[in-house]
């Protein structure tokens, strides 16, 4: 539960901004809410101090931001971060006039078409100056902000919602109402990225070529031989079949072809990942998935190159009917397509036999989903029940204590750290800590380069022989 500003519109719907769904866990498909008017002035002005969106960015639950960008904000920031990405003069004005920036406009610079701005530079101009932050994002890449100054590219771990490291920097260095003014201008920056520079996904992006499809039907056609392989090494009784330690014979028969399936899967994806990674920047479905927009590589994988063994409970397919799952197979086979095993993909198309199996583990994880739910939500009012008569005592240790005074915790999360402050489940970020203290503005990874950077700053830092690379490292 949060407080809104209300802007009464058109319509009798809730309209707010996508940065928010996070928390609530909200969606555009039919969901309800409740909303509470508020009607005295001292229960408004309780509720600003408490309960606005800007005060509940970070959670006090790790320290992370709850609220921030999704799906084509993700999209966006990383269109505009990527390396050599460059935004004509006058789509770079219109996008900055579009977040209301009045300040000093970034370098200028002169192409073949025209003068244009460098992406990280527009992003540049709505950081502030006194953020100081260094981590590596989903897409492997080293992003370091310094002064103000971004370089790296930015995916969903520097400004999406439960995983921004940039926007929880702001947030604690400049506060909720600065780091909601952040938020508010990079979602609006993005969203013009994607638009300037144009950005959409159709089924053309789950193409394969006619070699990439053959080397996945091969590596298929591998896996259910070895299959077939390992139930004739099995036999009929499995005498004489070499067992695990606390297994029958035909529990490891089943775990041994598990393992062939799995791998299997594993060389057919790595094909059709090869080859839509080939297809680079142009490919927006890749791109969603590598920089945590929507989407995941495995997802790629199953629409294009083949799914792989339907799994119930983390083991092939047994009920159906009498010795087989379905009519359509000999009674007591046992190969891989008879218990579920998929070739195909979701953009070939599936066989019927294919979709039938693969509806029956799509049932179980439904199941799964509607039992977790109800159970997860009668834990947690437990949990509160159980728990709502705690405070943390201002005493030496901080020391969690009921209403009898009794200690339930003699220090505050064994730390004595307030979780909204630190650094996702950590006190502070030491890779920062470690550049300021070295003048460095990267990663440095050698317990060489340590012990050069100290000597020419004449300081010591106090490092024993098995620390300095440790910190190095990002690690003390």
């Amino acid at each position: 539960m949060m407080v809104h500003e209300v802007r009464v519109m058109k319509g009798h719907t809730f309209r707010f901004n996508l940065a928010v769904c996070t928390p609530y866990n909200a969606d555009f498909d039919g969901d309800e809410m409740n909303l509470h008017v508020i009607q005295g002035e001292e229960a408004r002005a309780e509720a600003k101090i408490l309960m606005r969106v800007q005060e509940h960015i970070l959670t006090p639950r790790y320290g992370g931001a709850v609220i921030g960008g999704i799906h084509d904000h993700i999209s966006g920031a990383y269109l505009l971060s990527r390396p050599g990405t460059k935004i004509s003069k006058r789509n770079g004005l219109e996008m900055l006039g579009n977040i209301g920036y009045t300040g000093e406009l970034p370098e200028v610079h002169t192409g073949p078409n025209g003068e244009y701005f460098n992406g990280e530079d527009l992003i540049s101009v709505i950081i502030p100056n006194n953020i100081h932050l260094r981590f590596r994002s989903r897409s492997n890449d080293d992003v370091v902000v310094k002064n103000g100054k971004v370089t790296g590219t930015l995916d969903k771990r520097a400004i999406g919602a439960e995983d921004g490291r940039l926007l929880d920097a702001i947030v604690q260095t400049n506060g909720p109402t600065e780091g909601a003014k952040f938020l508010d201008e990079f979602t609006r920056l993005s969203i013009g990225a994607c638009t300037s520079l144009g950005f959409t996904t159709g089924i053309d992006d789950e193409d394969l070529s006619a070699e990439a499809l053959g080397e996945i039907e091969r590596h298929n056609a591998e896996a259910r031989a070895e299959v077939q392989a390992e139930l004739d090494k099995f036999g009929k009784d499995g005498r004489g079949y070499e067992t695990r330690p606390g297994r029958t014979p035909k529990e490891t028969l089943e775990e041994n072809i598990m393992v062939i399936l799995d791998l299997g899967k594993q060389a057919a994806g790595d094909v059709a990942k090869d080859e839509l990674n080939e297809s680079g920047n142009s490919n927006a479905a890749v791109g969603m998935a590598i920089s945590g927009a929507r989407g995941s590589m495995d997802n790629l994988t199953m629409m294009a190159g083949s799914i792989g063994q339907a799994k119930v409970r983390g083991a092939r397919l047994e009920r159906g009917y009498h010795q087989r799952v379905l009519p359509h197979f000999k009674r007591g086979g046992l190969g891989a397509p008879e218990k579920g095993f998929i070739s195909s993909s979701f953009k070939r198309g599936l066989e019927p036999t294919e979709f039938f199996m693969l509806s029956v583990s799509g049932r179980e994880s439904l199941v799964d989903t509607a039992v977790r739910t109800s159970k997860s939500g009668y834990m947690q009012r437990r949990l509160i029940n159980a728990m709502d008569d705690l405070k943390v005592y201002n005493d030496d240790n901080l020391s969690v204590r009921n209403t009898a005074n009794r200690i339930i915790q003699f220090q505050y999360g064994e730390d004595g750290i307030d979780p909204s402050r630190g650094v996702h489940g950590k006190p502070f970020n030491i890779d920062v800590v470690v550049d300021e203290a070295l003048g460095t503005d990267g990663p440095t990874k050698k317990k060489e380069e340590v012990v050069v950077i100290t000597e020419d700053k004449n300081f010591d830092l106090g490092f024993g022989e098995g620390d300095s690379e440790a910190a190095a490292g990002g690690e003390l």
